[in-house]
């Protein structure tokens, strides 16, 4: 029982007394934990009520909702995990936009495929596959250390690139790192806890993990996106100029230069263009590459509740793109969200005002006004 403290029945600090956003935060919150503890016993339909409004307090309630998965039991505990999951996204997308709005192209990439991995595994510390990166980087600096018989300082990886991106090849394969074309559609691929666990995944998730150990050792190297495909590019200085070497993770880290490049790029069906398709790519770049072939993946397995998760995240990583948000109101519709997905469907409107997307948004929002008009 709360006990009153003077005229009023609050528990301190007093949300009157408190200026404007702390207020309202701490008058959520409460009403967050209020709601939890009702959920017990209810009936279908104001379980849907009560999920409803606590949506509605945005990723300001996921505090309280993950607090109620580990000290909760039964259906507040089930309520909880559920929501941490539809709001995880909101959660992963901006913390993704916000970092690389501060950092375009110094935004680690790992870090951000660490948050990503949150979609999978909502409790995921993000630091836990850094650390892990950071080991595993000290273990490769001590074995190219060790076969190159000198301390791996910068005069040595400016003199003996080439030397050391073989010894760092050598333990891309010592440690088993290589691509999984036997499960080629499992999302684990995508996940950086999963590959780092596994040592199997995607092109781009292994190239990834490849460019986290050039940045920990001090090696210049940057991602490029093939159509098809995912590498790496290092940056080699020889004694009269400055030139580049391409490396495959994917394929134990296999040096390429540009006809293999090509080649890579004709497997696929795709016309090689140089200037395009060897250009670096960061990190906004790669994360989005990566959210799509998720929602390829998690199409391939009629996963949709997946597929509205990421496509959250694309709407914040590039929000001028309508593609998203249609993904989404398409994904909501199959869930009985037709508010919401009319809310996306208007803003791909807003986003694309003419040619075929515009037209099938029209089409679909007339459908939900013709069989929800209210």
């Amino acid at each position: 029982m709360m006990k009153p403290l003077g005229r009023y029945f609050f528990e301190p600090p007093d949300p009157r007394k408190l200026p404007a956003p702390e207020g309202e935060q701490f008058r959520r919150r409460r009403r967050v934990q209020s709601l939890l503890s009702q959920c017990q016993g209810l009936d279908r339909d104001r379980y849907t009520e009560v999920l409803q409004e606590i949506l509605v307090h945005g990723v300001a309630a996921l505090p309280d909702l993950r607090a109620a998965t580990r000290a909760s039991e039964g259906e507040a505990a089930s309520m909880a995990r559920a929501m941490v999951r539809l709001l995880v996204p909101d959660e992963v997308g901006a913390a993704l936009a916000k970092g690389l709005a501060r950092a375009e192209q110094a935004y680690p990439v790992e870090l951000g495929a660490s948050l990503l991995a949150r979609l999978d595994d909502p409790d995921l510390d993000p630091d836990r596959s850094l650390g892990e990166l950071d080991r595993l980087a000290a273990k490769a600096g001590r074995f190219i250390s060790e076969t190159l018989r000198e301390p791996l300082t910068n005069a040595v990886l400016g003199t003996r690139t080439l030397d050391v991106l073989f010894r760092l090849g050598e333990f891309w394969k010592a440690e088993g790192f290589r691509g999984n074309m036997e499960e080629y559609y499992d999302p684990k691929n995508t996940w950086l806890q999963h590959v780092l666990e596994r040592r199997v995944g995607l092109p781009i998730t292994l190239s990834i993990v490849y460019l986290a150990l050039c940045r920990r050792l001090g090696i210049k190297a940057d991602g490029v996106g093939l159509p098809g495909h995912f590498v790496t590019r290092v940056e080699v200085c020889t004694p009269d100029a400055k030139g580049y070497l391409f490396i495959d993770p994917f394929h134990s880290a296999r040096p390429l230069d540009v006809d293999d490049c090509r080649q890579l790029a004709e497997s696929h069906g795709n016309r090689f263009e140089p200037e395009d398709h060897l250009r670096p790519v960061y990190a906004r770049d790669i994360l989005i590459r990566m959210c799509h072939n998720l929602l390829a993946i998690y199409d391939h397995l009629d996963k949709h509740a997946e597929s509205e998760r990421v496509a959250t995240v694309l709407t914040y990583m590039n929000p001028a793109d309508p593609m998203p948000r249609m993904i989404r109101a398409e994904r909501r519709l199959r869930r009985g969200e037709h508010r919401k997905a009319s809310e996306d469907l208007q803003q791909v409107l807003l986003l694309s005002p003419h040619g075929s997307m515009a037209q099938v948004a029209m089409k679909m929002l007339r459908q939900i006004s013709y069989d929800h008009p209210f």
